[in-house]
Order: structure tokens, then C-alpha cells, then sequence
């Protein structure tokens, strides 16, 4: 694991850009099709994407029982469970108040790799950055949005539960970092297709909907973007830099959520909205500040980047 660089940051914001940019097909998707059809669907887009990819980059498949048992938890806790209690939770409650219950991803996500992992213990700067990134997405989202707490509690405790299972998920990616990424996805995604259809096709059979194409095309957006291409970038930048700094990606969503909607939807921005951006990027780089620390030294490219087996230096590199 390296400290995140340039290229780290890049990635982490073009992973917020897309999970932002979600909402809006998410929304088009519902409209047409069931919550449980638009997220097994995009599940299912998604693993069709990353086989593809695979094939082409003839990528291995993870080896070892300890990486099938991490994917497995990955593809429930981190893919098919979360995916469904969201989408259950916003039925009952505020786009606003969800953003601020999802911010307790990063939080449980740094408390608890303190306590599980040896590489990622819990620091000033991390505080820091926990604590500015929250104040960020209140500020952003109204601080009035807190008044909706305790109202309609079922469905905030959906949402929260779906945030400890993204934290949870996150850390057991961890298990992933010396498999190849893409094979690795792909089954990931396999997997939480294959636990969330047969649950669509009982509840919501999609013989039984009305075709749209809308809903159709923003289910392949959902599935090739936020979804394939996404869980990507979740494991490479897991493996570079670490789960504590990937889950501060939740606090970017909303923010860009409001930079798309400025540049698609040619909506102003509030000036709260601007400041709020400023201090969640403050936050997400304040966490990677060492206060007092010295500066640990990684090999940047090591086993992380290569599938098992690739010798060092690798073409396999990019799998």
C-alpha cells in the first residue's frame, strides 16, 4: 500500500463522478422498472461488462479459498444488500438526509480498520478528515435536513445498516489486494447479480413490465459506469492506498452530485454548496496528513498491482 498520489486522487474523484452522476439514472430507472429490477439489472450489466473485459485482457480468476470467502461477503455486504436498502430507505425518506446518514461510511470504516488492520490505524489527520467531510455534506445538504431525524425511522435504520455493510465491505476487499482485479470484480459481481435475480424474477418479473427504453438505456448506464467499472476502481484503489481512503469517496458524492447537475442540467450551484466542496476536498486531504509521523516507506508497485503469479515488473499489471 502507497500514500495516494496525483493518480489516486484523479481515480477517487472520477469514482465519485460516477456514483454521483447514479442518482439521476437511478431515478429514471424506478420510474420505468422496480427497484429490484434496476438493481439486479445493473448488477447483472455489470458483470457482463467485466467477463468482457476480462476475456479480452485473458485476466486470471482470484485464487484461494480465503479470496472466494472475501468475494462472496463483498458481492452481499458491499453490492447486493446495500443496493436494496437504499433504494428501500429513499422511499421513506430525503435524498438530504440519506446523504448525511451515508456519511457514517467513512467513519465506521476508519474506526473499525484501526482495530482489524495494522496498515491503517487510526491517525490525527484521519479524524480530521472524518470530521471535516461530515461538516462538508451538512453543509451542503442544509443543516435543516437534520431536523428529518427520527422521523420515519425504519427507513433511516435501512440506510445506515447499508453504510456499515459498505464499511464492512470495504475492509474485506482488503483480502483482495494481491488477486487480479478484474477477474475479481467480475465474480464479485456475479455473485450479487446472482443473489439479487431470482428475488426480481419472483417478486417483479420483467415479462410482466411495460418496455422502456429510457429505463433500459439507464440501467446500461448504471451497469457499465457506477456499477462495472466502479467496482474496478474500488479494488485498485484499495490495494494503493487503502480502504480509509477510498470510503472518503461517499463524502465526494453529493458535491459532485451538485457539480453534474450544474454542467448537464445547467443548474446554479448555491454558494454553500461551493463551500461545502471546499471543505470536503480540505477533509479527504487532511486525512493523509502525518502529524508528527514519519513518513513509512512502500515499494509503490508491488504484489498489489500483479495477479498471483506475475512475476515482478508484470504485463499482468493493469488485470
Amino acid at each position: 500500500m502507497t500514500r495516494p498520489g496525483i493518480r489516486e486522487f484523479a481515480l477517487l474523484f472520477l469514482l465519485a463522478l460516477m456514483w454521483g452522476s447514479s442518482f439521476t439514472f437511478i431515478k429514471i430507472g424506478v420510474d420505468a422498472y422496480s427497484p429490484l429490477m434496476v438493481a439486479a439489472g445493473r448488477l447483472a450489466v455489470g458483470a457482463l461488462v467485466l467477463w468482457g473485459f476480462a476475456l479480452i485482457r485473458k485476466s486470471a480468476l482470484p485464487k484461494g479459498r480465503r479470496a472466494w470467502v472475501s468475494i462472496f461477503f463483498i458481492a452481499l455486504l458491499g453490492n447486493a444488500v446495500p443496493f436494496f436498502l437504499i433504494s428501500y430507505g429513499e422511499t421513506h425518506i430525503d435524498a438530504g438526509l440519506a446523504a448525511i446518514l451515508m456519511s457514517v461510511v467513512p467513519l465506521t470504516t476508519v474506526v473499525l480498520a484501526h482495530f482489524v488492520t495494522d496498515d491503517e490505524k487510526l491517525s490525527t489527520g484521519k479524524a480530521l478528515g472524518v470530521l471535516l467531510g461530515t461538516v462538508g455534506v451538512i453543509v451542503l445538504v442544509g443543516p435543516e435536513t437534520l431536523s428529518g431525524l427520527g422521523g420515519g425511522l425504519f427507513y433511516q435504520l435501512a440506510v445506515l445498516i447499508a453504510a456499515v455493510c459498505y464499511a464492512v465491505a470495504s475492509l474485506v476487499a482488503r483480502n483482495l489486494r494481491n488477486q487480479p482485479r478484474v477477474g475479481s470484480s467480475a465474480v464479485i459481481l456475479t455473485f450479487a447479480a446472482g443473489m439479487l435475480a431470482p428475488f426480481s424474477l419472483i417478486v417483479d418479473p420483467p415479462w410482466q413490465m411495460a418496455w422502456d427504453m429510457d429505463g433500459f438505456l439507464s440501467i446500461l448506464y448504471l451497469g457499465i459506469f457506477p456499477t462495472g467499472i466502479a467496482m474496478f476502481l474500488i479494488l485498485y484503489l484499495i490495494a494503493r492506498a487503502g480502504a480509509s481512503f477510498v470510503v472518503f469517496n461517499n463524502y465526494l458524492v453529493p458535491a459532485v452530485g451538485v457539480v453534474v447537475s450544474f454542467f448537464v442540467l445547467q443548474e446554479i450551484p448555491q454558494p454553500t454548496s461551493v463551500i461545502a466542496l471546499g471543505i470536503i476536498l480540505a477533509g479527504i486531504a487532511v486525512s493523509q496528513v502525518r502529524f508528527g509521523g514519519k513518513r513509512a516507506i512502500h515499494n509503490g508497485d508491488d504484489k498489489a498491482d500483479r495477479g498471483p503469479g506475475t512475476p515482478t515488473g508484470g504485463a499482468d499489471k493493469a488485470k
